[in-house]
């Protein structure tokens, strides 16, 4: 399984970048342009609204984590049949190819997540190294509930393509409902408590306050909360994945 996962591991990662002339460089270029154009229509604007954080930190907490977790999801969907043809092999099974997407997506995401921490800590942008053990075990449990989703949509995606425009819709409301351009705490309390129903505000709130701990968390911030969602997701994807296995091998 070790063996079919890294090798699909290394077919997507060349299938994704290995055609373009500048490469592995996109892996930097596509979130550089993301976080330069938000930084242009909102930096100003949120400079003058964090006190306790740099809008630069505040964002690369909130966007290349998403946007991991978005891609995830969404190469998902077509996992299994981008990899039929494989199926064929024995040791190559559907999980085995969502397996080599998400380990992929993961490594991308801490690549770009480094790379541009980096460059603000070397621009002198306040950033604490104390709770590093703690920001690790979020992108963990990120990169988990990322994977117990992707088992689940697998399987949707299966069944229709068309879920794929669902997901595209659903994750554009999600990019604006989950604090990424924006701190939670200026969301009046009778309204942020339906927010905190998503997940991923929790992840991002804990990720920004571990590179800086004076960023405060709002009353309702819990990683428990995201773990039952993880163990949840996972019970029903790992179900409906070995309900509908064969059928996903056999697809047409």
């Amino acid at each position: 399984m070790a063996v079919a996962i890294r090798a699909l591991f290394l077919r997507e990662l060349q299938t994704r970048f290995g055609q373009y002339r500048l490469g592995y460089l996109w892996i930097f270029i596509e979130p550089l342009f993301s976080i330069g154009i938000m930084l242009l229509l909102f930096g100003s604007i949120m400079h003058r609204t964090l006190s306790n954080i740099d809008f630069e930190v505040f964002l690369l907490n909130g966007i290349v984590p998403f946007f991991m977790f978005r891609s995830g999801i969404i190469q998902a969907l077509g996992a299994a049949q981008a990899n039929k043809g494989l199926f064929s092999y024995r040791p190559v099974k559907p999980i085995d190819a969502l397996l080599a997407r998400n380990l992929l997506e993961l490594f991308l995401g801490l690549s770009t997540y480094i790379f541009f921490s980096l460059v603000l800590f070397w621009f002198e942008y306040e950033i604490s190294l104390e709770h590093i053990p703690s920001l690790l075990s979020y992108w963990l449990i990120l990169f988990l509930l990322m994977l117990s989703l992707s088992v689940l949509f697998m399987v949707l995606g299966d069944f229709s393509t068309e879920i794929n425009k669902f997901v595209q819709i659903l994750f554009l409301v999600l990019y604006f409902l989950s604090g990424i351009l924006y701190p939670i705490q200026i969301i009046p309390t009778q309204y942020r408590e339906y927010l905190l129903y998503n997940p991923l505000i929790h992840i991002f709130e804990l990720m920004r306050h571990a590179v800086v701990p004076s960023y405060p968390l709002v009353e309702g911030i819990d990683l428990t909360y995201v773990v039952i969602w993880l163990v949840v997701s996972l019970f029903i994807g790992l179900m409906l994945y070995r309900r509908f296995e064969r059928r996903m091998i056999k697809s047409k």
